[in-house]
């Protein structure tokens, strides 16, 4: 497994760009669920995180094959938080065609892979702070999650949603970097974990960057 998951995160890192390559960046992403996504977004986040909702989160619904989250769980006070990656058993949109006819399955009667590991938890309130900023600012307040064909990444940051097809540029690519950073330290020991930190702090400083320069 640890060799999938640091194949899922070098595909994923593969697919940043440098931040200056973004001056004109925009995204389509909006707030909420895609029309007629909403339930089946929502069975595969309670079959990840439970009656739990993280602070923060991103769950992919692919176009085929299995749908994957990473999600970030608060500690007591000031303890470390948790950081999961879940990763669907068997696809969980099933078409299920029957003698009665055809029909969409949830199928949630299932055990995903998951791998956890404690998060900083100053590490983790940054993240959750930037990630915020970064939504707040790149999507508009009145836009609506967009009818989306394939894909659908969706990001729940501290009880907002914003949904959508994947963000291309900017602080987007530089997110999912981040999100390549988390799945490889979901499933990396103990000993090697400061450097995974220390890893994700300095994309979050681009990401710092990013931003305050295009707000100004």
């Amino acid at each position: 497994m640890r060799q999938r998951l640091a194949g899922i995160a070098v595909a994923l890192a593969a697919l940043v760009v440098a931040p200056g390559a973004s001056a004109a960046c925009t995204t389509d992403l909006g707030h909420g669920w895609p029309p007629a996504v909403g339930n089946y977004g929502q069975a595969v986040e309670t079959l990840f995180d439970g009656k739990v909702q993280p602070s923060l989160a991103l769950t992919i619904l692919p176009k085929g094959g299995v749908e994957t989250g990473v999600s970030l769980l608060p500690g007591a006070q000031d303890q470390a938080w948790t950081l999961r990656y879940s990763k669907a058993d068997k696809r969980v949109y099933n078409w299920n065609n029957s003698a009665r006819g055809g029909g969409v399955e949830l199928r949630v009667d299932q055990e995903p892979d998951q791998y956890q590991v404690a998060i900083p938890a100053a590490l983790a309130q940054r993240l959750l702070r930037s990630w915020q900023a970064a939504l707040v600012s790149g999507v508009p307040a009145g836009r609506k999650a967009p009818v989306t064909d394939g894909e659908v990444l969706s990001f729940q940051v501290a009880g907002e949603r914003y949904s959508g097809p994947r963000w291309e540029c900017g602080a987007g690519k530089l997110m999912m970097k981040q999100v390549a950073l988390l799945i490889e330290a979901s499933d990396t020991k103990e000993k090697k974990l400061d450097r995974r930190w220390q890893d994700l702090d300095e994309s979050l400083d681009e990401l710092q960057q990013l931003l305050a320069g295009n707000a100004g």
